[in-house]
């Protein structure tokens, strides 16, 4: 899902970003990787439906995930394997992608965004 480690929270706040403009920001980054990345693992007819899905699904799972990972509910990593779990449950029966690019979809999306909290 996202980029939403602590560390990227840690670095934000110190610049004298508020909270909710921490989340905006990281939610706009998620979704800027994320929408194109599930639409490519989508066979052609669909990417279109594929990346509006991912709209919609990470709408759930982002803020979730921001709240679990910077209130320190959850270990980061153990987020980061709920969300693509859910992601690709998602995948398989909202957007009725065939398991194989269902789980391609989240794992690729989940991986770059995931690994991009790294890097702020």
């Amino acid at each position: 899902s996202d980029v939403c480690s602590s560390d990227f929270a840690a670095r934000a706040r110190t610049r004298g970003c508020g909270r909710m403009m921490l989340w905006l920001l990281a939610f706009v980054l998620t979704l800027g990787c994320e929408l194109p990345l599930v639409a490519c693992c989508a066979p052609s007819g669909w990417r279109r439906r594929a990346a509006l899905d991912s709209l919609a699904i990470n709408a759930c799972t982002h803020p979730l995930a921001w709240l679990a990972v910077n209130e320190a509910y959850l270990p980061w990593l153990v987020v980061e394997v709920l969300v693509l779990v859910a992601e690709a449950l998602a995948y398989r029966h909202v957007t009725q992608l065939a398991w194989p690019r269902a789980i391609a979809a989240a794992a690729l999306a989940n991986v770059v965004t995931a690994s991009m909290s790294f890097l702020f």
